[in-house]
């Protein structure tokens, strides 16, 4: 895990991750200097063309029909693309006014088309290509467009102001966008439709290619649209943003087109009308460039946004993995990193590495013969294996460096690293915790030893010499001819041999006999006897009649676990049947205690059952694996292991609680 990078770039604690509305787009970045010079420029440049053709308006040029289709082609297009770039920031910025104004220039892309086709001697014998066209279409379409686009500019302005922040306006559904779309598209079938089908209700404006009077008041018309709308726009708008100041601009030439081209000249193909039309092309242009231009620095911050964002990410990813590591290396456990396939150690702390060595490349390498080393240097493939699917726990006998024995209890978690299954293993010394409970055993042991002999020596010394008493006194009374008193004393000794039974028993189940390492079998046999005298259930043993254990602990654990798991199932269990086996396996010895009773309850049920606690701290101090499990044929089945000679310490249960049927103690 590397440290962080003294060469990484300083980026400040915050997320450097702009808002929505810090993004530059023409509709929320304000315009700088440079951008009101250049709009001032364009109109100083427009002023100037105007009068530069003042003196010779009237002036016939050459007719170029043939340039007309690909001069509304040209229109068509441009205004088509920023009717969908102002589409795509009003998706983005959620925002009504500019799908409004989206649907204006679509409008005109629409005209553009209308127009063109309308235009007389395209075809042979001078007609147009507009179905139901005529002289009269053309000039109307040209207004109507002019005028409609105005106006609709004009809306935008007058439409709520645009949120600067994503959230502060519902998203933009698909149904609006066809419906902005869908009327401008029929206001523009509509103006064809009224200077097609309704030209019998229209003045004429054309005489052939020259103008007729009632042409120029159509087209005051269609400039006092775009007078209004440009008032519109610099009351309600001025030049907040980008946006605002090149609609200025275009709304500037859109009026220079209508009044050289429509208000001054004398007819089509004079300079005016070529003038116009070069207005009318720069009109689409502004706003076209204006987004273009926006969209190349949106890209060009997001760009630079991106590369932000990755110096921050990664000076936070090292950051994270140096207190991680900081963390990771000052642990006061032990904790590894392993293959979760083989058990190979791949990474470990200092606490680990202590213990294995110093260093990693010690603590990788193969154990001496006969060394008991650490876990997180000697791992078995088996347990990591197991805990790679599920976490578990286990606890390590090693060795010092000055050949004392250690326990270590170790947690392993399934963990996925690099894309890769570990096992992270964090292993802590219980070499103390072991000894106490060893400890605690002990001194209960001894105690209950100690009751056992008092009950024998005290209790049942008692109850033997009543017993001699009362079979004394019913001779006496039966040589004196007292046949009913000497019957009641009679019944009398009977219940104190009762009870004097029933005391030795409990004696010798508190206080047994001293048990040797070879004494266990023997010792079993003795305690499923007593049950059966005691209880009168069928309990047996079944097992080897004599089995060296190494040490008399182990024998005296083992047969406390017995017992304990009797008591169990004589209490809890409403078993007709017991049965106690001993079992010798490969480096094993399996100790089972079976009933035949309701079954062993479910984990949470069994919490609190000091038995079951009992019976786990035993196997614990043995390092013993202790199941308590329901059997498939019903009843309980409590299952001990305990490994032995040449065989490694089995996990431990750990809360000495009960599991679920054919489960580990967990």
């Amino acid at each position: 895990m590397p440290a962080a990078s003294e060469t990484s770039p300083t980026v400040d604690s915050a997320s450097p991750f702009p808002a929505a509305g810090a993004l530059p787009f023409v509709t929320n970045l304000p315009p700088g200097l440079a951008q009101r010079r250049a709009a001032a420029v364009a109109a100083i440049t427009l002023v100037l063309i105007a009068a530069a053709t003042l003196p010779g308006l009237h002036v016939r040029l050459a007719p170029l029909r043939t340039l007309v289709p690909a001069y509304q082609a040209g229109m068509a297009v441009l205004a088509l693309v920023t009717a969908w770039l102002l589409l795509t920031q009003a998706r983005i910025l959620r925002s009504r006014a500019l799908l409004l104004l989206s649907a204006c220039y679509w409008f005109s892309a629409l005209m553009a088309v209308l127009h063109g086709l309308s235009f007389p001697g395209l075809r042979e014998g001078g007609g147009s290509w507009l179905p139901l066209g005529h002289g009269q279409s053309t000039a109307w379409l040209f207004f109507l467009w002019h005028g409609g686009f105005a106006l609709g500019i004009g809306g935008y302005a007058l439409a709520s102001p645009m949120h600067d922040a994503l959230g502060e306006a519902p998203t933009l559904r698909a149904a609006s966008v066809a419906l902005a779309w869908g009327v401008g598209g029929l206001a523009a079938l509509a103006c064809a439709a009224i200077a097609t089908v309704g030209a019998s209700w229209l003045p004429p404006l054309m005489s052939g290619d020259g103008d007729l009077p009632a042409k120029t008041w159509v087209a005051v018309g269609a400039l006092a649209a775009c007078l209004l709308a440009l008032a519109l726009l610099a009351w309600r708008r001025g030049t907040r943003s980008v946006l605002d100041l090149w609609l200025h601009l275009t709304l500037a030439a859109w009026l220079m087109a209508v009044l050289l081209a429509g208000v001054l000249n004398n007819g089509r193909f004079d300079l005016g009308w070529y003038v116009g039309r070069l207005c009318s092309l720069m009109a689409d242009l502004t706003v076209l460039l204006a987004l273009l231009l926006a969209n190349g620095e949106v890209y060009a911050r997001l760009a630079e946004q991106h590369r932000r964002e990755h110096a921050w990410s990664r000076q936070r990813l090292q950051e994270s993995d140096q207190r991680f590591r900081t963390v990771f290396d000052h642990a006061t456990v032990a904790m590894s990193v392993h293959d979760a396939f083989t058990g190979a150690l791949l990474e470990a702390n200092t606490r680990a590495l202590q213990s294995c060595g110093g260093s990693l490349e010690l603590a990788q390498r193969p154990a001496a013969q006969g060394t008991e080393r650490a876990f997180a240097c000697a791992a078995p493939e088996g347990p990591i294996r197991a805990a790679a699917t599920a976490p578990s726990r286990i606890e390590w006998r090693s060795q010092r460096s000055d050949g004392a024995d250690y326990w270590e209890e170790v947690l392993l978690t399934p963990v996925v690293l690099d894309g890769r299954p570990r096992v992270l293993a964090v292993a802590s010394d219980v070499t103390e915790r072991k000894e106490l409970q060893r400890q605690i055993l002990e001194v209960s042991v001894a105690e209950q030893e100690r009751i056992g002999r008092e009950v024998h020596d005290g209790i049942g010394q008692q109850l033997s010499a009543l017993s001699l008493l009362a079979r004394a006194l019913q001779r006496r009374l039966l040589q004196a001819g007292h046949e009913p008193e000497a019957e009641a004393l009679g019944q009398l000794q009977m219940h104190l041999e009762s009870t004097l039974l029933q005391t030795r028993a409990l004696a010798r189940g508190l206080a047994p006999v001293d048990i040797d390492r070879h004494d266990l079998p023997e010792a079993l046999r003795e305690l499923a006897g007593q049950v059966r005298e005691t209880t009168g259930l069928a309990c047996h043993y079944t097992g080897p009649r004599q089995f060296d254990l190494p040490r008399a602990e182990q024998a005296r654990h083992l047969f406390r676990i017995a017992q304990e798991g009797v008591a169990n199932a004589l209490r809890h269990a409403e078993a007709t049947a017991l049965q106690i086996r001993l079992e010798p396996q490969d480096h094993a010895l399996v100790l089972q205690v079976l009933d035949d009773g309701r079954g062993v309850q479910a984990p949470a049920a069994q919490r609190g059952r000091l038995g079951l606690h009992i019976m786990a701290y035993r196997a614990d101090a043995l390092g013993a694996r202790l199941y308590v499990r329901r059997r498939a044929a019903g009843g309980t089945e409590v299952r001990c292991e305990l490994p032995l000679a040449d065989a490694a310490p089995a996990p431990p249960p750990r809360n000495g609680g009960c599991a679920g049927a054919d489960a580990p103690l967990q």
